[in-house]
């Protein structure tokens, strides 16, 4: 028969039920060197980025998350891969010697086609939970929603400060938590425009020249120096940061990367369009005084620090949030009626709630990493309690013994866990430009969903993990 077009031996179903398939794909997408473990603290390879994939096959993305989960090692490791994988579609070159197996490895037809099987199955584990905490009436139109934005555009324009930016004024150490922020910014503002130009293409009326006035300011009008992601890299330039993308890829935390991912997922995909408009002016009017508050806590922290990407922002984006409403949502909904009304709206609170969970994110970092020293000494108190009860079998331990230069690449754990050297000495990484030396017979307690590594500094280094679950019980 004419219609007989399967063969018997062909995989019929493409979607994201196959799980076999988009784990088989995810699996192989894993397994480069590009992205297996490597040494370096720091992203030495221009396309490298390090997915620990040997513990991958261990993980199961099919069951999505609920949003208590979203703080586990699987989401972070999920993030990881999502993010590598959205990559396969932004180009990026490197400012001089191109590697020339590792960029053939990359954007390999190979990569590539495992990119896309995985992709949809990895924002489905991500980001299915949204559609369960954000609950919408059926009674969206463009005045309620015009009422609804506006409002949201006065509270704005009245925000004073940000959780993000009293923690580096609040930190231990201003400066490493300000240099921290900006390495959460990168993922992002890095390839700034890069998931929006996904949008350049394509046959949509109107809402496609509105859009791309946003994408040509992003891109600096064709002027190198004046695009987004240039005036980024200058300001990390300026603190002494390294502009590579992604050189500090083992420092994104979870909440950073799950905010990239999300404005990827829903330029990827088409059908988020009206989605996406909803997003977008969020972002373009949050921004109005987000980055003046950023702006201003950067140079409490970082004297000297080039600001002018702040500065841009806050007088741009005053032009976009407008551009935003007037061109993108307004027109949207006066053409397609109730379904993109209901979208935009949905896309607004989904790309909310996901920037506020990323802050959350960094904010708890911060604290992990300032009370580095108040973890040796719990350590310290309570580490005979934990010995004990390892010994009665109570409590499960992992015994490890690794040689110098080696690097347990960043990580978190979903428990707290028991860090104890017993012989050799260890570079705990608590984070970002933040480290502890462990010698013999000392120690640290691992917070939950903290990321954190470890560089073994000594020709070897024995040492152990305890699972010890809330460490407040053992207090």
């Amino acid at each position: 028969m004419k219609t007989n077009i399967r063969d018997v031996r062909t995989v019929r179903d493409f979607s994201i039920k196959n799980q076999d398939l988009c784990r088989d794909a995810i699996l192989a997408f894993c397994d480069s060197p590009l992205f297996h473990d490597d040494e370096h603290r720091y992203e030495e390879s221009y396309y490298g980025r390090r997915l620990r994939p040997h513990v991958i096959k261990h993980l199961d993305f099919s069951k999505p998350l609920e949003m208590k989960e979203l703080p586990q090692y699987t989401a972070l490791a999920a993030n990881r891969i999502l993010f590598a994988m959205n990559e396969a579609d932004i180009l990026m070159l490197p400012p001089s010697k191109l590697a020339q197996s590792d960029f053939l490895d990359r954007y390999s037809d190979e990569r590539i086609a495992q990119a896309y099987l995985g992709m949809p199955y990895l924002e489905r584990y991500l980001f299915s939970f949204l559609k369960t905490e954000i609950t919408l009436s059926d009674n969206w139109s463009l005045r309620t929603i015009e009422e609804y934005f506006y409002n949201y555009v006065r509270e704005a324009k009245g925000i004073t400060s940000l959780p993000s930016a009293d923690a580096i004024l609040k930190s231990a150490a201003p400066d490493v938590a300000a240099r921290d922020w900006l390495i959460q910014l990168a993922p992002d503002f890095l390839i700034e425009s890069s998931p929006m130009a996904r949008y350049a293409s394509g046959n949509y009326g109107p809402l496609s020249s509105a859009l791309f006035k946003i994408i040509i300011d992003e891109l600096g009008y064709g002027d190198f120096d004046k695009k987004h992601s240039t005036m980024f890299e200058n300001t990390m330039r300026s603190v002494g940061l390294n502009h590579q993308t992604h050189y500090y890829w083992q420092y994104y935390l979870n909440g950073s990367l799950f905010l990239a991912n999300y404005y990827n997922q829903i330029t990827r995909n088409r059908r988020n369009i009206f989605k996406y408009i909803g997003a977008i002016f969020l972002a373009e009017t949050a921004f109005i005084k987000s980055c003046a508050i950023w702006r201003d806590a950067l140079k409490s922290a970082l004297p000297g620090i080039d600001v002018r990407y702040f500065d841009e922002h806050c007088h741009i984006d005053v032009d976009h949030s407008r551009m935003a409403f007037e061109g993108l949502v307004r027109p949207a909904i006066e053409r397609y009626g109730s379904f993109a009304a209901q979208e935009i709206v949905r896309g607004f609170e989904e790309a909310r709630l996901v920037s506020e969970f990323a802050e959350r994110d960094f904010v708890t970092q911060i604290e992990w990493k300032d009370r580095a020293s108040e973890n040796t000494r719990i350590y310290r108190q309570i580490w005979p309690k934990v010995r004990a009860a390892y010994e009665a079998g109570e409590i499960a331990k992992a015994d490890l013994n690794e040689l110098r230069g080696e690097l347990s690449i960043t990580h978190s754990h979903d428990g707290d866990e028991l860090c104890h050297v017993t012989r050799g000495e260890m570079e705990f990484l608590n984070g970002f430009e933040r480290s502890t030396t462990l010698n013999d017979d000392d120690g640290i307690i691992i917070q939950h969903n903290r990321l954190h590594g470890a560089l073994i500094q000594s020709e070897s280094c024995q040492y152990e993990i305890y699972s010890i679950g809330d460490v407040s019980r053992w207090l």
